[in-house]
């Protein structure tokens, strides 16, 4: 019963219509987009930014959502935080939806039943090959960011595509033990883990990821990943530092790893939030402390995020 009623909470927190055109004070226009992929319609949210001009190239961000959520969730976790940066720094946003809300993302011993021929990692590369054909894209700014099951198809497509995406910012999240042997990045990338060491469902040491005491797949640790993204990207010069506490009551503090050379226009942070839980950095409490662990207040993880990316190089 217990585990009912929190499968419950989790499924409504996500399922809720949460904004009209200026509720977290943007002005662009968000809309939303289907295309016909592997036979079936599939959708996504696009938000374009108040001061687009076609004659000018834009950057491309994908922001993936958790779990059983969905694209609108993801904004409401957020509380619109990447809307408003996309129309101060003029970027597009698309928020995706996966099949049966839980994407394909590299933990193929624990996929839900139907899921095992879902090619999510195409259907993301057709939505960017449709917005080219809408809007004026630059090509050397397209960027991929999600939390929890979206960190681990952000990890994925960043193995599988970075051709396609120059950075990926991955949260509460690492990549499955089945997969990391499969990661063959052809191209050098902008990477950020952001992962709470208290994180009650994606453990930060690595081992199964457990949801309603089931296990959702083996991952390795955060330390795992992020050695090899160090091998991949031929970092060096290892820098640490502890952020300023700015709220003493979030029950966390922010460590922050940053490689400061890696080779051809790379990069590597990673940002360990010491007691965080399964959480946004700066967004939305959306359960209990009991069951998801605290959310860091000391930044906004959507203001670095679209930083680490804005400062990426042209590869």
């Amino acid at each position: 019963m217990k585990s009912t009623i929190l499968f419950s909470i989790v499924f409504l927190f996500f399922s809720v219509t949460v904004f009209g055109k200026n509720q977290w004070n943007s002005e662009g226009k968000l809309s939303k987009e289907t295309l016909i992929w592997q036979d079936i319609k599939r959708s996504y949210l696009i938000y374009v930014p108040k001061n687009y001009d076609s004659s000018n190239p834009v950057p491309l961000l994908f922001h993936l959502h958790g779990g059983g959520g969905t694209g609108k969730g993801t904004i409401k976790l957020t509380f619109g935080k990447f809307n408003q940066l996309a129309d101060e720094k003029n970027f597009i946003a698309v928020y995706p939806n996966a099949i049966k809300r839980n994407w394909n993302d590299g933990r193929l011993a624990n996929l839900k039943p139907g899921m095992e021929f879902v090619d999510d990692v195409g259907f993301i590369t057709a939505i960017v090959e449709k917005i080219k054909s809408q809007y004026r894209i630059d090509m050397q700014k397209i960027f991929v960011t999600g939390m929890s099951n979206g960190g681990f198809m952000t990890s994925r497509l960043l193995c599988d595509k970075s051709e396609i995406f120059r950075g990926g910012a991955i949260l509460t999240a690492t990549l499955s033990v089945d997969y990391i042997n499969k990661c063959k990045p052809t191209v050098p990338v902008g990477v950020m883990i952001i992962n709470g060491t208290e994180d009650p469902l994606v453990p930060y040491n690595g081992g199964h990821v457990m949801v309603l005491n089931k296990s959702r797949g083996a991952i390795v640790a955060t330390d795992v990943l992020v050695d090899f993204w160090k091998n991949q990207l031929n970092c060096d010069n290892k820098k640490t530092q502890i952020l300023p506490n700015k709220d003493p009551n979030d029950g966390s503090v922010v460590e922050m790893l940053q490689f400061e050379t890696c080779k051809e226009k790379s990069s590597l942070v990673l940002y360990k939030i010491i007691d965080g839980g399964h959480t946004w950095p700066g967004g939305k409490q959306y359960l209990s402390k009991k069951i998801i662990g605290t959310t860091n207040r000391d930044f906004n993880a959507c203001e670095i995020i679209w930083s680490f990316f804005d400062n990426l190089p042209n590869r």
